[in-house]
Formats: C-alpha cells, sequence, structure tokens
C-alpha cells in the first residue's frame, strides 16, 4: 500500500459516470506520445524514484528478520523498532515536506540519497565493529534507521512535486502513474534480486554461488543508493533542473495560471474561537467519514503484515526451497498484480457504486487469510498472495474517492489527509503485538502453530467487511443527502 495524493477530480459530481470505457491501449499510446516531450529532469525525477523502490522495499522485507538474525534480538523487540520505523516515515514526510518545497527537487533529492546511503550503510555495518549486544550497536542502528527514515521523508514529497514541477496537464496524470508503476516495479526487481543474493543459487555441480546473506541484500541496496547519487551529480545537474523549470514556467504562462485559490480565509476573533470553529467543519465532525475510515482500519492491518509477518512465516514455516526464495513469492505476486490488475479491475467496475466496491474488495482481501487454518502449504500461499492483491486491486484505490465524496465542498483536501491516518497508525500499532504472535505461534526454533496465528489475523480483518454490512444504509445517507 502507497500513499495516495488529493485528487482533484474527485469533487466533480459526474466523476463517478463515465460515459463509457476508453480504449486501454489507444490511451496508453497516447499518454506516452504526450510524455515525448517532457523535460529530462521529468525523466530523472522517475528514474530515481523507481531506483528508490528497489532499495527500499529491499531493506524492509529483511528488516525484521535483521533483528532476529543478525543482532539476536527476539521476534516482539524487532517488530516493535519495524513498526516504529515505518510509522516515522510518514511522520518525517509531513515535517520535510515543507522542507522540500523550499529546498527544490534536485536538492531535495540529494539530500534524501546522502541519508540513504550513511544511514542504511550502518546497518550490515555495524554488526563487524561492534559488539551484538553492546549499548553502542543499538545507538548506531537506531541512528541508522533514523537517517534512512529522515531520507525518506525527503525523496516521496520532492518526487511528486518533481513530477508536478516538470509536467503539464497533459502528462501529469501519466507521469503520478509512472511513478506509482515504476515503484511497484522496483518491488519486483528487487524481490527476484534479493532472494538470489541472500540465499545464492545452485545450478549443479557446474554452478553454485552460496548467498551473502541478509547483509548482502542490505549492502546492494546501499549500492543502488550510490548508483542515484551519482545520477543526482553527473546527470540530473543544477542546469537540467532550470532548463525544466524554464519549460515549465513557459508552458504556465502558454495556459494561464489557475492555481491561485479564490476562497478567502475568514477573519478569526480569537484562539478559541478558531480551534471550535475547526472542529465543526473539520472531517473530526463528521461521524460517517470517521466510522469509514476507520472500519477499513482492520482489513488494512493485513498490509502491514506483508513486512512484518509474511517474510519470517514463509522462512520459518516452509520447506526450505520456499524460503530460499522468499523475496520472490512475497514481494513478486503482489506489486505485479497491483500494476497490470488494477486499470482493468477499475475500467470493468467502473458502474458499481463506490461502497458496495469497498466491501466486495475488503472481503476478497481478508477471507484468504483463513487458507492458513490448513497449514503452511505453497499453493495456499500463493493462492492467497493473489486473491489478497486482487482484493487491494478492487477497494484500494477507491478508498479516497469515497473519502472524497464524502467531503463538503472545499474540504477534499483535509478529508484525504484524514483518510491516510489509519494506514499511519497501523504502522505504528501492528509492531506492537505481531512479534509477540511470532514468538508464540511461529518462533525461529521450535514447535509451531500457524493455524491459530492467521485464525486471529483473519477474524481481525474480517471485522472490516462486516462493518460496512452493518452500516450501510447510515453511512451511505451521508451521500445520499448531499445528492439531495
Amino acid at each position: 500500500m502507497t500513499d495516495k495524493s488529493d485528487s482533484p477530480e474527485l469533487d466533480n459530481p459526474a466523476f463517478n459516470k463515465p460515459a463509457g470505457i476508453p480504449n486501454p491501449f489507444t490511451e496508453l499510446v497516447t499518454s506516452f506520445r504526450e510524455l515525448k516531450g517532457a523535460p529530462r529532469a521529468f525523466w530523472y525525477t522517475n528514474y530515481l524514484y523507481w531506483l528508490d523502490g528497489v532499495a527500499y522495499f529491499g531493506m524492509l522485507t529483511l528488516l525484521a528478520m535483521y533483528f532476529h538474525d543478525i543482532l539476536g534480538m527476539s521476534d516482539d523487540t524487532g517488530h516493535k523498532i519495524v513498526s516504529a520505523y515505518m510509522a516515522l516515515i510518514t511522520g518525517f514526510m509531513l515535517v520535510f515536506g515543507p522542507v522540500s518545497d523550499k529546498l527544490g527537487v534536485r536538492k531535495s533529492l540529494l539530500v534524501s540519497v546522502v541519508l540513504y546511503i550513511f544511514g542504511r550503510a550502518a546497518l550490515p555495518l555495524a554488526p563487524h565493529f561492534l559488539p551484538v549486544e553492546s549499548s553502542a550497536m543499538i545507538v548506531v542502528v537506531f541512528a541508522g534507521l533514523l537517517l534512512a527514515a529522515a531520507g525518506n521523508g525527503f525523496m516521496q514529497p520532492a518526487s511528486y512535486a518533481g513530477v508536478r514541477k516538470f509536467s503539464d496537464e497533459k502528462t501529469a496524470t501519466m507521469g503520478y502513474g509512472l511513478l506509482y508503476a515504476g515503484m511497484n516495479l522496483g518491488i519486483v526487481f528487487i524481490g527476484f534480486v534479493s532472494s538470489r543474493i541472500r540465499s545464492g543459487l545452485d545450478l549443479g555441480e557446474n554452478f553454485r554461488f552460496e548467498g551473502f546473506g541478509i547483509e548482502g541484500v542490505m549492502w546492494f541496496c546501499v549500492l543502488v543508493n550510490v548508483v542515484m547519487l551519482l545520477g543526482l551529480l553527473f546527470f540530473f545537474t543544477p542546469k537540467v533542473e532550470r532548463e525544466a523549470e524554464a519549460e515549465s514556467a513557459a508552458r504556465a504562462e502558454k495556459d494561464g495560471d489557475s492555481s491561485a485559490s479564490d476562497e478567502l480565509t475568514p477573519a478569526s476573533n480569537g484562539f478559541m474561537e478558531s480551534v471550535i470553529g475547526w472542529f465543526k467543519t473539520s472531517p473530526l465532525s463528521n461521524a460517517r467519514f470517521m466510522f469509514f475510515i476507520f472500519a477499513l482500519m482492520p482489513v488494512q492491518t493485513l498490509f502491514a503484515y506483508q513486512f512484518l509477518v509474511m517474510p519470517q512465516f514463509v522462512t520459518r514455516a516452509f520447506s526450505e526451497v520456499v524460503a530460499n526464495n522468499m523475496e520472490m513469492i512475497v514481494n513478486v505476486s503482489n506489486p505485479l498484480i497491483i500494476v497490470l490488475g488494477v486499470p482493468v479491475i477499475t475500467a470493468m467496475t467502473r458502474k458499481v457504486p463506490v461502497y458496495r466496491m469497498m466491501i466486495i474488495g475488503s472481503l476478497v482481501s481478508a477471507l484468504p487469510t483463513f487458507f492458513f487454518l490448513l497449514g503452511p502449504n505453497f499453493w495456499l500461499l500463493m493462492a492467497y498472495l493473489v486473491l489478497f492483491s486482487i482484493g487491494e486491486a478492487l477497494w484500494q484505490p477507491r478508498f479516497l474517492q469515497y473519502a472524497a465524496e464524502l467531503a463538503p465542498k472545499g474540504q477534499t483536501g483535509a478529508y484525504i489527509a484524514f483518510a491516510n491516518m489509519p494506514w499511519f497508525m497501523i504502522k505504528f500499532i501492528a509492531g506492537w503485538y505481531t512479534g509477540r504472535m511470532m514468538d508464540i505461534y511461529c518462533p525461529a526454533e521450535g514447535a509451531q502453530n500457524t493455524e491459530t496465528m492467521w485464525l486471529i489475523y483473519g477474524l481481525i480483518a474480517l471485522i472490516s467487511p462486516v462493518a460496512l454490512i452493518l452500516a450501510g444504509k447510515w453511512v451511505k445517507k451521508g451521500i445520499d443527502g448531499k445528492a439531495a
């Protein structure tokens, strides 16, 4: 699951009433033709973000395993650290997003990559110079995670700002789509590469590569960041950025600047009046909206399990062959289905009411979790990953659309921001129980009872579709009232 940006078109009442389904091949060809004239800075921004997907997910997938296998921490402790790290990334985006705007795209990307290199290199480097159980080791590793999270805080805001800055009205939508697709394809790439770097490759008597383990994959991620730094220094130069900005300014002058807001901020009579007024008009005052976003919180926990639970579950509960290819299994099917399936599924379900799609999609995501009640089985694992991904493709793209439809006029941005609040909370909360669950039901050594673990996770996820069904009439009444 990726962070989404506000979509202005969702304020249009006709947004969910398409005249027909366009030819996807024609749309794709037309979009790429329009991108041919995009400045070099536009493409460099995309390339860097794609590489960032490789390095970030390569590290994140193995992070819980790193704390247990390399540093000797319990799963409970390791999962809490990973969960805090993921939440910290979101927090840093809020902090460094405005800073990124002031620095500019290239400088922000440069700061991000330098932070990545120092932060990520600390993890595989520290165990070779410091005692594993020493306080110095903990300080160095935590400092590394802090720097890496700060790098993420600059990377995503700068990348999206770059696409917006270096594109025009015709190419912006495709530009954002390329960022999203490139990131997912980066996950697919690192899924194949990480498995081979970590566990090696056996081609019989002629060739056998033992692999470099978890630390080897982390060094590869650092190498990817070094490649990003070289690209910024030698290709995405200040001159290239200035040329792109000049082109952007020329296009804006030609098309006319429509970004200025015609809304005036009312004068405030005082601090308390301002606070009370904000609560009266903020998303917090909309009970239907708050119920809607938090009702989906249980099924969203499944996204956190992809990084907190799945890697260790596959490497511990399955055969050696499956375990050695964990990254390929966990990191390939989901992004491929999302990239290839979202456009098709969205086109096929455009006339289906959004709320109904939320119920169907969350149900499709949650139900496959119960496959694991039959025990660890490779084909059931693949069926889970495929169906879970299809469910995500069904409901996730419509999630922010429905949040926007619930928003009063002029408050779409605020509602979109609040809609992402549960995901931020899940990032922090999930690790506080998944590690303990792994210690109890899927330990590295000793008897395992993974069936009970997945039964609990499945029942939690099912809360979402059940809650949406039970509250359907009440929640939909909010949109029906607005329409009337």
